[in-house]
């Protein structure tokens, strides 16, 4: 399947900006309805978590988009040394494929744990935990 430049970098605008629509929702989310919680990590944990995963989960998609935005750019007008600049610092180690898979992977695991922070999954399931086991030990009377 053949398609072109321009589709490619509309594609990776497309992503960044759901991306970036949807995890700032999430953290507006998580600032607005904070969990009720007597300590610091309790109550702020969810949104510090949500955000670094914001930030994280970002990187790549914006990397792609200005990278593809600075060739676009190359073509058509010729050398700037923005340009230069710019791909020099996305071509840094740290903006390596590797590097990206592991803040890629940090970031989803950050929205899950958040995630399951600001509904109190842990909470939950603990709760659940004694209750079947007051279940058992009634039936075991």
């Amino acid at each position: 399947m053949v398609v072109s430049k321009e589709a490619l970098i509309y594609s990776y605008m497309m992503t960044f900006t759901v991306l970036l629509v949807v995890m700032t929702n999430v953290c507006q989310y998580f600032y607005m309805h904070q969990p009720r919680k007597p300590d610091c990590w309790g109550r702020w944990g969810p949104l510090v978590l949500m955000a670094s995963s914001t930030v994280l989960l970002l990187m790549t998609p914006l990397k792609n988009l200005v990278v593809n935005v600075c060739m676009t750019s190359f073509r058509q007008n010729g050398f700037d040394p923005t340009i230069e600049n710019v791909l020099d610092i996305a071509y840094m180690p740290a903006f390596a494929t590797r590097p990206m898979q592991v803040y890629t992977t940090f970031g989803y695991v950050f929205m899950l744990w958040g995630t399951a922070m600001q509904v109190d999954l842990f909470g939950k399931f603990r709760a659940t935990l004694a209750q079947c086991r007051s279940k058992d030990a009634v039936a075991k009377l």
